[in-house]
Parts: structure tokens; C-alpha cells; sequence
């Protein structure tokens, strides 16, 4: 029986990270990279709108990945690219609700740090 209590306590605080998140990628200077997740479970799935070359463009990729006690690991392929390219991301979910870690798109850029805040919903009228 407390063994029972304990897990659906331990479910109830378990963060989950489903919504759409601000993401503030660090290159120099802060790109804001829209992020969207869906966690269910361990499983944790999204995409992220990646800026390229053409300062109008962004390209969507997607990501599957999991999510362990606060952790993530997320990984995509970028299709179209000019060469071969991956994303990773690793992150974790800080004490005040928001997100940060590392990402690495190679070739290329790697252990470019992020933060991001989850963006509000807006109330229906």
C-alpha cells in the first residue's frame, strides 16, 4: 500500500514538458528557436523550428526522443540540408518551470547553450 502511494506521488510532482516552449539559442547572441513538445511517459517527442542562412526561412525538424527524472535527450534529422545533418539537444527542467541545456547540430555548431520558458496559453474569448 505505500508502495502505491509513494509512485502516484511521485507521478503527481513529476514536471511534464508537453507545450510550447521560447527557446533563446546562445550564438553570440540570443536567437529565439520556437520549441514544441509532447511527453507521454518517458517518451518525449516535438519539433523545433531551426533559423537558416535566409534570415526570412526557418526549417522544421522533427525530434523523438525520452525524459528521466527531469533530463532530456533529444535527436532529428534536418531533411533537405546541403550535407548530412543532425540535431541534438540535452536539457533539463529547472526548479522555477523553465528549460535549459545544450544543443548540437553537426556538422557545425555544437554545445550551443539554450534556455527557454514555456509559452502561456492565451485564455478563449
Amino acid at each position: 500500500m505505500h508502495f502505491i502511494v509513494a509512485a502516484l506521488l511521485a507521478l503527481a510532482t513529476t514536471p511534464n514538458v508537453t507545450g510550447t516552449w521560447n527557446m533563446g539559442l546562445d550564438a553570440g547572441h540570443v536567437i529565439p528557436t520556437p520549441l514544441v513538445l509532447t511527453q507521454d511517459g518517458n517518451a518525449l517527442t516535438g519539433t523545433i523550428a531551426l533559423p537558416t542562412q535566409d534570415f526570412n526561412k526557418r526549417v522544421e525538424v522533427k525530434l523523438t526522443g525520452e525524459i528521466v527524472d527531469g533530463a532530456f535527450k533529444l535527436s532529428g534529422n534536418v531533411e533537405n540540408a546541403k550535407e548530412p545533418t543532425t540535431i541534438a539537444i540535452e536539457g533539463k527542467i529547472l526548479e522555477d518551470g523553465t528549460l535549459e541545456g545544450h544543443l548540437d547540430l553537426v556538422p557545425g555548431h555544437s554545445n550551443l547553450k539554450w534556455t527557454a520558458e514555456r509559452l502561456k496559453e492565451r485564455k478563449q474569448q
